[in-house]
């Protein structure tokens, strides 16, 4: 009987068959598509809610389930789309407040950098660092 012949490790397997160490954690795509798809769900809760209740606002609640829901599906993103291009002073709004957020992000992300630098110096400056 002749033996079985040898597997070869597609180009994607990490050698000697070990297991990267974060294996078990979803990537982030897949964490920001559950969490964007939980979002969605909850909002639309929060807007069949709005409807029950005079009180409570729905088509905010509505409409933000809609924008995250946009980022799950491709074919409610194709019509958020065509929507904003239908309507341009909501696109105009939305283009905003999606700007505004990623100044936002942007200024965040530089203050973070900022802080570790200082950070690094600090350690590097501090007399107990310096090697006798």
């Amino acid at each position: 009987m002749a033996a079985p012949p040898p597997t070869v490790p597609s180009s994607g397997a990490s050698p000697a068959g070990a297991e990267p160490p974060d294996s078990h954690r979803p990537s982030r795509v897949r964490r920001n598509r559950l969490r964007n798809l939980a979002l969605a769900i909850f909002f639309f809760i929060l807007g069949f809610i709005g409807l029950l209740i005079p009180v409570m606002p729905q088509v905010v609640f509505f409409a933000l389930g809609l924008l995250f829901l946009s980022l799950v599906s491709p074919t409610v993103r194709r019509r958020v789309r065509r929507f904003l291009h239908d309507h341009p002073k909501v696109a105009h709004a939305y283009k905003r407040w999606r700007d505004k957020g990623r100044q936002k992000r942007r200024e965040m992300i530089r203050r973070r950098k900022e802080l570790a630098a200082r950070l690094r110096v600090h350690r590097t400056d501090t007399p107990g660092s310096a090697d006798s």
